[in-house]
């Protein structure tokens, strides 16, 4: 019997309700269902009995061995951890009594929780609040990469010749390479007894005390210091002290040969200078800028140029300016054309060229020399030979006085050195051998004779005087005869001078000439006698 409409109604809205429920408790319980939490992060936990390891997890572990140096665990973890949090060293160094505490990391990354009871100390290093999988995966492949940075600095600083070392804000030692240790090392063995129980502190103090530093850049200083290591040769080095965060590291690259060489060309320049200061030449070094590098007393007192302007390394045409000013160059007739002779200066001396005789207004007389030194410096020699050039022009106008002298005499006169070269003649002489003109040159005595032997008649006399002029010892003088060519008679006489000189003298058809006077008494022939040697 089927059942009225409205009934029919009622029943399908109970049964979709009953059904709609049903759904929202089983959506309900499985919503409600709790999720299963992923396994929290690894941490790393180190448990140290002062500065000894007793404990520390899987993840410390792994941390540890990749750590790697001369020390403790403890110090080569809070170096390792000093970097990523600044400060850990000296909070771990100032623990008093019990108690916890934490430090967070560079920029806020995680932190440090740090614990201490009784002696002991636990170090647990925390990630950040929001790590979950993905970002632990990530993390732990960047602290590989970070890992292998940290090797591969490592090995450059372990095998670094120069000294690497750093200081911690309160001035102590918190690493150094192994060339510093090895140097601390050889030093300690240098200065102090071997240890009788054979302990030696891992870490030593600073080679260097307290070296005075001075600014070498925006973030960086610098300074030359000397170390002994027991022997008489001590070791140079040149530091440079760079500033990171709160601490100081320090790169030292010895110099000892650099700084022996300087103390060398330093010497070798003193030297020079003390033997600079006792020459009476004048001396001035121009550098390749053509600046005074160098000068001596005598550059000074031959210029009269003030010292303090010669110490300001001045250029070297202000020093030409200088000279002129006080009449120490010789005058041209335009300002023009003495800068032109200025720059010729400069160029020939550059070239070892230049060498001049200034004639000076006041009366004195220079000679200047430029000659080129290495690196493109310029070098000018000053000699005042204002006395040479006086001695010169004296005996100039002696020779001239002498010369005007024989002129006058009525015989032909001509003067041989002790080589044979004539020195001097008079007009007489020129006139009666007929000399070329110009005939002030020096002659030997044997192209005299040949002039000679063509205008006279043989005679054993020419070979006689070649013998005479040559001869050493003492000598006497002596009178002969010769004939011209056109049949006059020519009276000679050769006297000895000091130094081994000869005078000649010739007067045609002369009876009254001394040899003849000599001859009528009788001296003539004891007077040859002893010319030719008996």
């Amino acid at each position: 019997m089927p059942l009225p409409p409205l009934l029919s109604l009622l029943l399908v809205i109970c049964v979709s309700t009953l059904s709609a429920t049903m759904i929202v408790v089983l959506l309900g319980r499985m919503t409600s269902r709790p999720k299963t939490a992923p396994p929290p992060a690894p941490r790393s936990v180190f448990l140290f009995d002062g500065d000894c390891l007793i404990d520390a997890s899987a993840p410390a572990r792994r941390l540890l061995d990749r750590l790697d140096g001369v020390g403790t665990e403890r110090d080569l973890l809070t170096g390792l951890l000093e970097h990523r949090f600044p400060g850990l060293g000296a909070r771990l160094r100032n623990l008093e009594g019990d108690g916890q505490s934490r430090l967070e990391a560079r920029g806020g990354i995680g932190r440090i929780e740090i614990e201490h009871w009784d002696g002991l100390l636990r170090l647990t290093l925390c990630p950040d609040g929001t790590s979950d999988l993905t970002r632990e995966a990530v993390d732990a492949i960047a602290f590989a990469a970070l890992q292998d940075e940290l090797e591969t600095l490592r090995c450059i600083g372990e095998d670094a010749p120069q000294l690497i070392w750093k200081l911690d804000p309160e001035g102590r030692l918190s690493w150094a390479n192994r060339a510093y240790m090895r140097l601390a090392e050889a030093r300690r063995q240098a200065h102090d007894p071997p240890c009788p129980t054979g302990d030696v502190d891992w870490m030593p103090g600073e080679l260097f005390e307290a070296p005075g530093f001075e600014p070498a850049g925006p973030d960086r200083e610098r300074c030359r210091t000397s170390l002994s290591l027991g022997e008489a040769r001590r070791s140079w080095f040149e530091i440079t002290r760079i500033k990171r965060g709160a601490e100081h590291v320090h790169f030292a690259l010895d110099v000892t040969e650099v700084v022996e060489a300087e103390q060398a060309r330093r010497k070798f320049v003193q030297t020079l200078t003390k033997t600079f200061a006792q020459l009476a030449i004048g001396l001035a070094i121009f550098d390749r800028d053509r600046k005074l590098v160098m000068f001596n007393p005598a550059f000074h007192d031959l210029t009269g140029l003030p010292i303090a302007f010669l110490s300001s390394r001045p250029q070297v045409q202000c020093v030409l300016d200088r000279l002129r000013d006080r009449n120490m160059l010789p005058e041209p007739k335009d300002y023009t054309s003495w800068r032109e002779q200025v720059a010729a200066l400069e160029a020939q001396a550059a070239r070892g060229t230049y060498c001049e005789t200034w004639s000076l207004p006041g009366g004195q007389t220079y000679r200047v020399t430029g000659r080129p030194h290495p690196d493109g410096a310029v070098a000018f020699l000053f000699e005042n030979i204002s006395a040479e050039i006086s001695l010169t022009r004296h005996f100039r106008a002696g020779l001239d006085t002498a010369r005007a002298v024989l002129d006058t005499l009525p015989e032909a006169i001509a003067v041989f050195s002790a080589g044979g070269t004539r020195l001097l003649h008079n007009g007489v002489y020129a006139a009666l051998w007929d000399l070329p003109e110009g005939g002030l040159a020096e002659i030997g005595l044997t192209e005299e004779i040949a002039r000679w032997q063509a205008l006279v008649a043989p005679s054993p006399v020419l070979g006689e005087l070649r013998d005479f002029a040559t001869a050493f010892g003492e000598r006497a003088e002596w009178c002969d005869r010769l004939r011209l060519n056109d049949g006059r008679g020519l009276s000679c006489r050769f006297t000895p001078l000091p130094g081994g000189a000869t005078l000649a003298s010739f007067w045609p058809d002369a009876p009254e000439a001394p040899c003849i006077a000599a001859r009528a008494n009788g001296g003539a022939e004891s007077a040859l006698v002893r010319a030719r040697g008996g």
